[in-house]
């Protein structure tokens, strides 16, 4: 082969590792929305760690001795660290959309689905009303069991 062969090649291979390395970069930084899919992740997640806590009798005996503003408190603060994260952390292929420009779709999803399966969890144990037996502790519990499936939902959507 002739010299300016060689370097015709060399050039040709040149470009073309700089195209993939340019479509690696694309590739890494493309952030998906959410999708259904997600939000079963996130209900899985949920449900994983809401059962095993919601069966605890710990978990009972806490919230009845837990005080209303405290157990409000213990939910303002879990979703106050779950919007910190969400919105600062670098979350793998999250694209942050936002709803009303403020809060993270994210955000609300999680909150939902991890309030909503605390408090199923509870129903489906039959923990409510055979053990506790009126609302306030209901509520109570519920925030106890929501700050556990809370993790789960966050940590199995984040780990996809």
């Amino acid at each position: 082969m002739e010299e300016k062969e060689i370097e015709k090649i060399e050039r040709e291979l040149h470009q073309i590792e700089e195209q993939i390395n340019a479509l690696n970069r694309k590739l890494e930084k493309e952030e998906t929305n959410l999708k259904f899919s997600d939000i079963v992740q996130e209900a899985a997640g949920a449900a994983l760690l809401a059962f095993p806590f919601a069966a605890s009798e710990d978990v009972w005996e806490l919230s009845r001795k837990m005080s209303l503003p405290h157990a409000l408190f213990l939910l303002v603060l879990t979703i106050i660290g779950l919007y910190i994260v969400i919105k600062f952390g670098k979350i793998g292929s999250w694209k942050v959309q936002n709803v009303g420009g403020i809060l993270p779709l994210r955000l609300l999803t999680i909150t939902a689905i991890s309030l909503t399966i605390s408090a199923l969890s509870l129903l489906i144990l039959g923990v409510f009303p055979s053990v506790i037996n009126n609302s306030e502790w209901f509520f109570k519990a519920t925030v106890l069991v929501f700050l556990f499936s809370t993790m789960g939902s966050f940590g199995l959507d984040a780990a996809k």
